[in-house]
C-alpha cells in the first residue's frame, strides 16, 4: 500500500527538522558574554617617514556579545558642505551681483556588525564578520569634499585571545630595518579582530 505525503506538508516538516537542528547546535554553544575589538594598525616591519600625521580609517571598536548573538555597533555623523550654486553679475542702470548657494550633507562614521560562535575549551571561535565606513575628505582644493566608502563581509576562524588579520589595505609590506620616505598613505594597513572570553 503508498501513502502519498503532499509536498507543502514535507517541506514544513523539512523546515520543523532544520529549525530543531539550529536550536540544538545553539544549545551546545558555552553561555559566555564574548568581547570582541576591531582594529586597524600600520604593518611595522619597517619605518615610515612622513610629515603627515597618520589617522587610522576605522576608530577602535569594542563590544561584549552573547555567544552565539549577534552585535551591532554604529557610529556616524551628518556634515553640512554648503557650496557656491551660481554667480549673477547685474551690470546697466543698477550694478551687483548676486550669489546662491547650495547645501549638501555628507555621512561619515562607521558600522562593524559581529556574530561569534565559540564552542568552547581551545576551539577557535567562528565569526561572521561586516565593517562598512564612510569619510569625508576635505583636503583635495575641490568646492565639495570627495566622499570615501568601504565595505568588508567575511567569516573566518579565529583563535581565542588573539589578534586575526580580516583584511590588508595599501602598499607592499616593508622591509624589516628599511627607512623609507615615500607617502604615508601607501603604508599597508591591517584590520584586525580580536575575541576574548569574559
Amino acid at each position: 500500500m503508498n501513502i502519498s505525503v503532499p509536498t507543502d506538508l514535507k517541506c514544513r516538516a523539512l523546515a520543523a527538522c532544520l529549525w530543531l537542528a539550529s536550536l540544538s547546535a545553539f544549545a551546545e554553544l558555552p553561555r559566555h558574554d564574548l568581547i570582541v575589538e576591531l582594529r586597524q594598525i600600520e604593518d611595522q616591519a619597517g619605518y615610515v617617514v612622513s610629515t603627515q600625521p597618520r589617522t587610522p580609517a576605522l576608530a577602535p571598536q569594542q563590544v561584549q556579545v552573547r555567544n552565539g548573538e549577534k552585535a551591532v555597533l554604529r557610529m556616524g555623523q551628518s556634515m553640512p558642505v554648503k557650496w557656491t550654486q551660481s554667480v549673477a553679475v547685474q551690470s546697466g542702470r543698477t550694478e551687483g551681483a548676486g550669489v546662491s548657494y547650495g547645501l549638501t550633507w555628507m555621512q561619515a562614521g562607521q558600522s562593524f556588525t559581529v556574530t561569534p560562535r565559540w564552542p568552547g575549551g581551545k576551539q577557535p571561535v567562528v565569526l561572521q564578520v561586516e565593517v562598512q565606513s564612510a569619510s569625508v575628505d576635505a583636503s583635495t582644493g575641490a568646492e565639495l569634499p570627495t566622499q570615501q566608502r568601504s565595505e568588508l563581509a567575511t567569516t573566518l576562524s579565529a583563535p581565542l585571545g588573539q589578534w586575526v588579520t580580516l583584511a590588508s589595505t595599501g602598499g607592499e609590506q616593508q622591509q624589516k630595518g628599511v627607512y623609507s620616505s615615500r607617502a604615508a598613505a601607501d603604508t599597508r594597513q591591517l584590520i584586525q579582530v580580536r575575541v576574548s572570553a569574559r
